[in-house]
């Protein structure tokens, strides 16, 4: 069985990467099992998984270097349930030092039949493209410091949503990515194109043993970088008096982005797992519009959906603009809904559970 590590910024695509790398290995018979992470308890990235036919089990309350012995038990359950050949294990996107804390502790413990592969972190490519040539993030100094610490320490960098650029453009970011970091495995990818997963997939199975450099991470910077975030998690109920879902989360999704938008606020990412009578739907409403056939599929008169965010802000703050996004979209004639769930914090700083040289 192998262990592969995918770290990333938040809102870098890490799940939506993850799932296609998993239906693509299942689609040639090989078993996979997917490890998700989050400080939060109401995960829609574990539902997207899932609802892709994938075995995933999920570590929450705190990131994986703070809880390994709780990822070594999922990875363990993993085992007994299904006997994986390959798992994915996703930490949260606001982490990073993952070799030191992570990927080293796993090699260590020395499970018979386990091997941990190289790191692997995702960057959104117009993310790096800013960072590389010239601009500055839309966060503070501290956590842009969390973002150059995961592409600092990646042994294979993918430079992922390449689509969202002009083939020219990306492939400027991936000249400039090379030349700045000549040692690691680099290369553009799509989530949506499968050649592109089979190449990422192909190179994560390659046998050689890379040094699993250790980077100095200044946890202070890391500290106030996380504490400086704030998470939102909401789960809600919504039943209507007609079968107009599609129009009901269409507003939904308006009324989210224009929220967000108003508080003029970094914003790391905002999904929407949706469950509704014919199937389920995962939107990331950030900063791309949602294609109109993904709103086709849905149908019926009740929808169960669970909204993640998080941004640099307070935590008050970002739970008021979701709230009120929220309450425009669904006051009005023939909507009841009820939330069932809500949770709202800052990271606390990062404690690694074991930390290596």
């Amino acid at each position: 069985m192998r262990i592969y590590l995918v770290g990333g910024f938040l809102g870098s695509g890490k799940t939506t990467a993850i799932v296609a790398a998993a239906q693509l290995l299942q689609s040639k018979g090989v078993m996979v099992g997917v490890v998700t992470n989050d400080q939060g308890r109401s995960l829609v990235d574990t539902k997207f998984v899932r609802a892709g036919g994938i075995t995933a089990f999920e570590v929450t309350g705190g990131c994986f270097c703070c809880n390994l012995p709780d990822l070594e038990s999922m990875i363990g359950r993993l085992e007994s349930l299904s006997a994986p050949a390959t798992i994915f294990a996703e930490p949260v996107g606001s982490c990073t030092d993952l070799i030191a804390t992570v990927l080293k502790p796993l090699i260590v413990a020395g499970r018979a039949g386990r091997e941990v592969g190289r790191l692997s972190v995702l960057t959104d490519v117009r993310l790096l493209r800013q960072r590389l040539l010239g601009g500055a993030l839309p966060f503070s100094e501290d956590v842009q410091y969390i973002y150059d610490c995961q592409v600092e320490e990646a042994e294979i960098l993918v430079l992922n949503k390449s689509d969202l650029l002009k083939p020219d453009a990306a492939r400027e970011v991936k000249e400039a990515a090379l030349a700045r970091y000549p040692e690691k495995t680099i290369f553009l990818q799509s989530s949506y194109d499968k050649t592109d997963i089979l190449r990422w997939t192909d190179e994560l199975d390659k046998t050689e043993s890379p040094a699993h450099r250790v980077i100095p991470v200044d946890y202070d910077k890391y500290g106030h970088g996380e504490m400086g975030l704030a998470w939102y998690d909401v789960a809600l109920s919504i039943d209507l008096s007609e079968d107009k879902g599609k129009e009901a989360v269409h507003r939904l999704v308006q009324e989210l982005r224009d929220s967000v938008k108003r508080r003029g606020r970094p914003l790391g990412h905002l999904k929407i797992h949706l469950q509704h009578p014919e199937g389920s739907l995962k939107m990331s409403i950030t900063d791309d519009p949602v294609p109109p056939s993904e709103l086709q599929k849905i149908s019926g008169r009740h929808l169960d959906v669970t909204i993640n965010a998080r941004a640099e802000d307070t935590a008050e703050d970002l739970q008021t603009a979701i709230r009120e996004g929220m309450q425009r979209a669904l006051s009005g004639a023939g909507i009841v809904w009820a939330i069932s769930n809500e949770e709202s914090f800052h990271p606390s700083r990062p404690r690694p559970f074991l930390r290596m040289s």
